[in-house]
Parts: structure tokens; sequence; C-alpha cells
């Protein structure tokens, strides 16, 4: 079954069946440009918002996956169950909403999809939008699977592996030739890290096809075959990378959720600039 559902189909299949369109919300942490929270939203939607519930601030970063039950409580307050049929879309096109999209698949929601160009393709097509509705409580029953996250331990034991760290940042924070915008935070990369800009598999908000995805990850010297962790500024567009990558048909792929934050700040992480 596809990830990526798109404007056309999605808005038919709001005719037809019970769908929750989740609105993946976060500000933009390079320009510090704030998302359109107060703005329309697509009809019959809730929001996660990584900035605030979404993500667990008590670890010292800014977008960690929060605990299991503390996710649970708060989809339950979103409106969703376990067994929502769950769309989820941004108000970029393609930023945000693949973090969301990999949280709810390692809590073992089954039936998520992606909004493939998100609210800008959907008003661009004079589709409706809507006043936010006030969400309904439920009980979410999670089935957490550990395998969609790793820590920086994990990393650690990934370096000289096969297993390959794909970094999502831009080729200038990448190599250190530009300061992170986070304090305190080293600018650099991983050792044996491939630098794969999450802005080379989009296109105008929307994922490239199959075939230009694994072309962007051969020439990026990225094996599908092979494990691969995905990395950047705070464990957000890594999962760009992340999704594309299973798209792909890669099968063993996990989002380092510290990401560069985390292994930036930690001067016993070896950093490296060439």
């Amino acid at each position: 079954m596809s990830m990526l559902v798109n404007v056309q189909q999605l808005a038919t299949q709001l005719q037809d069946e019970p769908i929750i369109l989740v609105r993946a919300v976060m500000d933009d942490p390079v320009t510090k440009t704030p998302d359109s929270r107060d703005a329309m939203v697509l009809p019959n939607s809730v929001d996660i918002d990584l900035d605030g519930e979404g993500s667990d601030h008590t670890t010292g970063f800014p977008h960690s996956m929060p605990t299991e039950s503390d996710f649970a409580l708060y989809l339950g307050r979103q409106g969703l169950t376990e067994r929502s049929s769950v769309v989820v879309y941004d108000t970029r096109g393609m930023y945000s909403a693949p973090r969301v999209w990999w949280m709810l698949k390692a809590m073992g929601h089954e039936n998520v999809k992606l909004l493939n160009g998100g609210q800008v393709a959907w008003e661009e097509k004079n589709l409706p939008v809507s006043e936010q509705r006030i969400p309904s409580h439920f009980k979410y029953e999670s089935n957490a699977q550990s395998k969609w996250f790793v820590n920086s331990s994990a990393v650690i034991q990934a370096i000289n592996t096969d297993a390959q760290l794909v970094d999502a940042r831009s080729e200038a924070r990448f190599y250190g030739q530009a300061e992170e915008p986070r304090p305190g935070v080293r600018s650099g990369h991983m050792p044996g890290a491939y630098n794969l800009p999450f802005t080379a598999l989009l296109e105008n908000g929307f994922f490239l096809s199959v075939e230009k995805l694994k072309d962007v990850f051969a020439k990026a010297n990225i094996d599908l075959s092979k494990p691969i962790i995905c990395t950047c500024g705070s464990g957000v567009t890594a999962c760009i990378i992340g999704v594309a990558a299973l798209m792909c048909g890669a099968n063993d792929v996990a989002i380092y959720d510290g990401s560069w934050s985390e292994w930036g700040a930690n001067a016993t992480f070896p950093v490296v600039k060439d």
C-alpha cells in the first residue's frame, strides 16, 4: 500500500470514508518562520504540534519522540484511536508531516498516509478549507514498535559498519561551513555520514517519483539494501529521507531521534568537517 495520497484521491475518499486529517505543525527552526497555526485547515483536521505536546521537551532537545504513554494520551485528546484512518499533511507542502507519519508508525498505527503536496497543493486545486474542529476525546491503544527510532548509542555502534548514516541537513551545515541554528551545537557531521539534503528528494512540496528518488540515492552512494539511519537537525526532516527510502523499497530504516541537536552538543561524540 502506498504511503502517499494525492489531493484528488483524498478529496474523493473524504466523501466516502471517515478519515481524520492530521496537520503537522512546526515553526521553521532555521529561519524562525512561525507555522500557520491560526489559518484555515483542511476539513476534519486536528493538529499534532511538534513544538508543543507532539514532542518531549524534557530531553533538552527540540523535537524528541514523546514516551509511548504521553503520546497515546495526546493522540486520544486529538480525537484519534489506533483504528483511525489518518492522512497527515503540513502547510509547507512536505516538511513536518513525514515526522508525524513516522511517529504514528512507531506507535504501531497501521492506517496512516501522507498527503503529497500538503495544504499548498490542496488549496491550489481550490478544494475546501474550514475552521479547525474541536476534537472528541478517545482512548488511543498503542502498540509501540522500537525499530522506527534509534538513540546515540545505536549511532555510535553503527559507525564503521555497513549501516549508513544519512544526514538531511544542507551541505553547508554538513561540512561545517555554516553555523548551526541552535546555540552550543558544533558544526560538522558524524564520521562516515553521507550528506543528502532533504530538498533533493522533493520538488515544489511533492516527493519525486520512485524512479527519480532511487537515482538520487544512487548518486549519493547510498545502498538501499543496507541499513540506513537518518539524521538531521532535530529528527524532523530526517523523516523525509526515511519515507523516501521506504518508498524505494528499503526495509531497514530508522531515525536518530536526537539528531544533530544531541550529537553536536555532546563534546564526547566525534565530529568531522571533511
